[in-house]
């Protein structure tokens, strides 16, 4: 199901995300950049309340212009209210929320008690998402963010949770996932992430190493160093975002993962010659694919097709139904590749087997 196309190459649909309140309701929400003059940034939804059968037209949440670039909405849903959080510029953080979805609270900025807040990483600039965030099972809320000390440049960075004890009365930092001799990864970025059984949280990253695989980490609480750093070569991944959820059923907890399955092969060398502008091909994002985990996220399946074209995706589960949402109809361009469509697709969770 396509929810947007475009055959204009100034419109962008970007960063998906999308999240559900564990019954029949989720919201479905996008960034549009529409880059022709004047450049304007655009931040829309669309609800369900069938488990995904129907969806309401577009509405704006938010929408950029004098105020500048209006980007990175993801949102989470905890104790009967819908949390919505975007950037403004890489360098501020707002926040509404709403209680059915359809009116939502004047925007909140946080990005004061943010900068305040105590960080092992001198950043100067940050992004969260893309994806959703993760509501844990003790109340917190994460909020998954590369944060960088190269300001517009975004290298070098690394990756932590922005997370609340209180409804984001305050904000916190946690401890910082970043190139260190104990968890060697290069420019971890924006990640995902999925509360286990036992209260800890994995994450996986985006990063610029060579090996062009899913890197996992986790964390105590979210907060917590991270540890048990493992590049998934049997998860490739062509630079670029991907999901994780958490599927809970008949008492059994289940992880589902999805990203575009390809180890994008030759680009890195293409790139470190200097015949490429980019180190990724202009076809790398292919092949999404929906995996599933019964252990924790040790091993996963080999995969449930959804696209031959994708890009930066996320889950939710609505009911009985697993909820995709994605990038696609790339153009490419100067050697980079630009979505101009949002597509979602629909995955029973008897497809999933046992």
């Amino acid at each position: 199901m396509l929810l947007e196309k475009s055959d204009r190459n100034a419109d962008l649909y970007r960063r998906p995300g999308i999240v559900s309140d564990g019954g029949s309701q989720a919201i479905l929400y996008y960034e549009h950049q529409d880059t022709s003059p004047p450049a304007r940034q655009t931040l829309y939804y669309r609800m369900t309340t069938d488990g995904g059968n129907t969806w309401s037209d577009r509405n704006v949440l938010f929408s950029g212009g004098a105020t500048g670039m209006v980007h990175n909405l993801m949102m989470a849903y905890a104790d009967g209210i819908f949390y919505s959080f975007w950037n403004i510029q890489y360098r501020q953080l707002w926040c509404s929320r709403s209680k059915d979805g359809l009116t939502w609270e004047e925007p909140r900025d946080l990005t004061r008690m943010l900068w305040r807040a105590e960080s092992e990483y001198p950043w100067n600039a940050f992004g969260i998402g893309s994806g959703h965030c993760v509501r844990l099972s003790n109340g917190r809320i994460l909020i998954p963010t590369w944060f960088t000390t190269g300001g517009d440049g975004h290298k070098p960075s690394a990756f932590a949770n922005i997370y609340s004890d209180d409804g984001f009365q305050t904000v916190q930092i946690g401890a910082m996932l970043q190139n260190r001799p104990e968890t060697p990864i290069v420019n971890p970025n924006e990640g995902a992430i999925v509360e286990l059984d036992n209260g800890n949280v994995l994450a996986t990253v985006r990063h610029d190493g060579t090996c062009r695989a899913r890197a996992f980490a986790v964390s105590a609480g979210g907060v917590g160093p991270w540890h048990t750093l493992q590049f998934r070569t049997d998860l490739p991944d062509p630079i670029c975002h991907a999901s994780l959820q958490r599927l809970q059923k008949d008492g059994r907890t289940r992880i589902l993962f999805c990203n575009c399955c390809n180890a994008d092969p030759g680009a890195q060398e293409r790139w470190e010659r200097g015949l490429s502008k980019y180190p990724w091909s202009e076809d790398a994002r292919k092949n999404l694919t929906l995996r599933v985990s019964d252990d924790q996220g040790q091993t996963f399946s080999a995969g449930i097709p959804i696209a031959q074209e994708g890009g930066y995706s996320d889950l939710a589960v609505c009911g009985d139904q697993i909820l995709c949402i994605y990038e696609t109809n790339w153009n490419a361009e100067d050697g980079c590749i630009y979505p101009r469509g949002i597509g979602l697709a629909r995955i029973a969770v008897s497809e999933l087997g046992e």
